[in-house]
């Protein structure tokens, strides 16, 4: 199914200056703002993203088939369509130009996870655990809405709740003067700290750079597995998946380790990349005790494999890095870390006394 993204924008654009002039549905209002929140305490908003395009959809053609969102795969489905470029085309840009919040401020918000592995909604594709009841309840909207087979009219009126709840989430700078703040530097205070205090087999180390990662990349891109699993299927000790909606392909690989390195070490992970298909590779060195390594011959040596090698001594140069290329300003940025390390220390089963440290360390 091709819907005319021209109209689509169209009714966008009319359903959100209804909402100043017509009534809001009562019941569709409370829904969204349910969902809003269910985002809001989980670890995904692109639930809200997708249930949006699904309104969408369903507004411009009752005959859509809201399940069949890539068309690649249901070829002989005449109502499927294509979620990811209706998101991206009319969802996205309207958002930001009619001011209404989507949860994600990203270009292609179903490229990320679960949304870029599905074949079909509701393909018991893996959500993650702290978004699960979240996308259930998003499933059970759109249970609703592909209900909706006599008239697109309802449909309507759940995209014009869906712009009035939503406006309600846009960002509020002003409000932030008064809050506690930490920096860049107070951040970096803080992760040396901890991890000086105690490696725990490497856990610590490996809990702060899935951290710092999942500000620059999403949580639910960033897979962090336990220390030491020999049944690890992982290139490196904390990955970004890809944003393509290629199964198994990893965009980067990251070895994290709070010892010494020897250039060996890093080529038998450069080596282990390389087999599992993977362009870009780092290893984060924060061992006191780290010698210099050659970088540009291990570059070299990298560049000769087709894999791109970065090596980064201690954590100043990564929290940096993680915190400038995130897409949110880096005083955010800091303030969103200290709470995904918390949650990557509690993943990798830190003792109770890292958890501890870590919340004496960043109180504001």
């Amino acid at each position: 199914m091709k819907i005319d993204k021209v109209a689509a924008s169209k009714l966008v654009r009319d359903e959100a200056a209804n909402v100043e002039k017509e009534p809001i549905d009562a019941a569709w209002k409370v829904k969204i703002e349910k969902l809003s929140q269910l985002c809001e305490d989980g670890i995904s908003k692109t639930h809200i993203a997708f249930l949006a395009t699904a309104i969408l959809a369903k507004a411009m053609d009752r005959t859509v088939d809201l399940y069949a969102i890539k068309p690649k795969h249901a070829r002989a489905n005449a109502n499927a369509y294509s979620a990811r470029t209706l998101c991206h085309s009319v969802i996205v840009p309207l958002a930001a130009e009619l001011g209404f919040n989507i949860g994600v401020t990203g270009r292609e918000p179903l490229n990320n996870q679960p949304y870029f592995r599905m074949t079909r909604l509701g393909d018991e594709t893996p959500v993650h655990e702290k978004g699960r009841a979240a996308f259930a309840f998003m499933l059970e909207l759109v249970g609703e809405l592909a209900k909706l087979t006599t008239t697109e009219a309802h449909a309507r009126e759940a995209l014009r709740a869906f712009v009035a709840v939503r406006r309600g989430y846009l960002p509020k700078y002003a409000e932030k003067e008064g809050d506690a703040q930490v920096t860049s530097e107070q951040l970096a205070a803080a992760i040396k700290a901890l991890v000086l205090d105690g490696s725990e087999g490497g856990k610590r180390a490996q809990a702060v750079a899935a951290g710092l990662l999942d500000v620059f990349a999403g949580a639910e891109r960033v897979e962090s597995g336990r220390i030491n699993d020999p049944s690890r299927k992982y290139p490196g000790d904390v990955c970004i998946m890809s944003a393509t909606e290629e199964e198994d392909e990893w965009d980067k690989a990251f070895e994290v380790r709070d010892k010494p390195v020897a250039a060996s070490d890093v080529q038998i992970f450069a080596n282990k990349c390389i087999a599992m298909g993977v362009r870009e590779a780092a290893v984060v060195m924060v061992s006191d005790k780290q010698t210099t390594l050659n970088a540009e011959a291990l570059s070299a040596w990298a560049n000769e494999r087709g894999l791109s090698l970065t090596l980064f001594h201690g954590w100043n140069g990564f929290i940096e890095q993680a915190l400038f290329w995130a897409d949110i300003p880096k005083q955010d940025g800091a303030r969103q870390a200290v709470a995904f390390i918390r949650d990557r220390l509690q993943g990798v089963e830190a003792s109770p006394e890292a958890i501890t440290l870590w919340d004496k360390l960043t109180r504001a």
